[in-house]
C-alpha cells in the first residue's frame, strides 16, 4: 500500500482548488501564484497515484478520486483546526482537567461555592472530585493523582506543599440531646465539664486528633479516647448513639440533622482554631491550578472569610 505524506498547505491547495475549480481563483484565493499551484496540485497527484482533477483548455474538473478525497479533506481540516483550536484553549487555561481531592467536610461548605464558580468561569475544564480523608489528600496531590487539594489545617505532619488556610472555624463540643449539659439550656460550656466522658478520637494522621487533643491539655485534663474514625459526621453519629462526646469544627454544626447538641467553648482565643486549606505543590503548579487556587481565594476574600 503506498504510503501518502500530506502537508497542511497541500490541503489547503486542494479544497480551493475544488471549491473553485479554477487555477486563477484558487491561486488569488491562496495568495499565490498559479504555476506553483499547478506544480503542487501536480505532485499531490503523483503521491496519491491517482489524477484528482480532470483539466482542459475551458474547465477543470473533479475525478471520481478528487470527489472522494474532498470529503474526506474537508473533515481532516475540521479537526486540524479544532485541535489547534483546543491547543491554544489548554496553553491558555481555557481547556483541560482539574483533579480535585477533598476531604469530606469541605463537600458541606466549600465545594457547593467553589466548583458551580469555577465551571462558569471555564467551561471548558472538566473537573474530577475524589474525596478522602486528609492524608489521604496530601499523598494524591504529593504523588501527583491530584492537582490540588482540601484539607483540613492543621496538618499532623509537616509538607512540602504550599497551604492556603481557606475558612476559619472553631471547635464545638458535640453531647447527646439527652445528656445534663444539653439539658441545661447554656449554650457555652468549659471542655473541662466532660473530662470524665468517653470522647470520640479521630486517626493520629489527622490534624483533629491534635487539635483534640490541645483542646483537652488547655483545658487541663487527659481525655479518654474511643472509636476512632476519619469522618466528623460518624463521630456526631456516635454521640448520638450515646457512645461519647466529641469535638467537631463548627461548619458541622450549621448542617448536621443528628439528634445530639452543639455547645460552644469557653476556651479563650479558639475562634481560628481548624481550617479548611487549599493544598498544591508549588513545583507542578499548572496554569489550571493556578486559575482555581486564585478563584478560591479570590472567591472566600469577596465572603469576608
Amino acid at each position: 500500500m503506498r504510503s501518502i505524506s500530506m502537508e497542511l498547505r497541500q490541503i489547503h491547495q486542494f479544497l480551493a482548488l475544488a471549491e473553485t475549480l479554477n487555477f486563477r481563483e484558487a491561486a488569488e484565493r491562496l495568495h499565490m501564484s498559479q504555476p506553483p499551484l499547478s506544480v503542487s496540485i501536480r505532485k499531490l497527484e503523483e503521491e496519491i497515484g491517482l489524477p484528482l482533477f480532470e483539466r482542459t483548455t475551458r474547465q477543470v474538473a473533479l475525478t471520481e478520486a478528487g470527489e472522494a478525497l474532498l470529503p474526506e479533506l474537508r473533515k481532516a481540516l475540521l479537526h486540524l483546526q479544532q485541535a489547534r483550536r483546543y491547543a491554544l484553549e489548554a496553553g491558555a487555561g481555557e481547556r483541560g482537567q482539574l483533579t480535585l481531592g477533598s476531604v469530606g467536610s469541605a463537600t458541606l461548605s466549600l465545594i457547593p461555592r467553589l466548583i458551580p464558580e469555577f465551571r462558569r468561569r471555564y467551561p471548558g475544564i472538566s473537573l474530577e472530585l475524589r474525596e478522602l480523608p486528609s492524608s489521604g489528600v496530601l499523598e494524591l496531590v504529593e504523588n501527583g493523582r491530584a492537582d490540588v487539594g482540601l484539607v483540613r489545617f492543621p496538618l499532623p505532619q509537616p509538607t512540602t506543599l504550599k497551604l492556603i488556610p481557606l475558612v476559619w472555624e472553631p471547635m464545638m463540643l458535640v453531647v447527646a440531646q439527652d445528656s445534663p449539659l444539653a439539658l441545661s439550656g447554656r449554650s457555652r460550656v468549659h471542655l473541662a465539664e466532660v473530662a470524665d466522658q468517653p470522647l470520640i478520637d479521630y486517626p493520629h494522621t489527622e490534624g483533629l486528633h491534635y487539635v483534640l487533643l490541645q483542646l483537652c491539655q488547655a483545658a487541663g485534663f487527659v481525655p479518654q479516647l474511643v472509636h476512632s474514625t476519619t469522618q466528623v459526621q460518624a463521630a456526631i453519629s456516635l454521640v448520638a448513639c450515646g457512645l461519647g462526646v466529641a469535638l467537631v469544627p463548627a461548619l458541622h454544626a450549621r448542617s448536621s440533622t443528628a439528634p445530639v447538641c452543639f455547645l460552644e467553648l469557653e476556651t479563650p482565643h479558639q475562634e481560628r482554631t481548624v481550617a479548611l486549606a487549599l493544598v498544591y505543590n508549588p513545583d507542578n503548579e499548572s496554569r489550571v491550578v493556578r486559575q482555581f487556587r486564585d478563584m478560591a481565594v479570590e472567591l472566600l476574600a469577596e465572603a469576608g472569610e
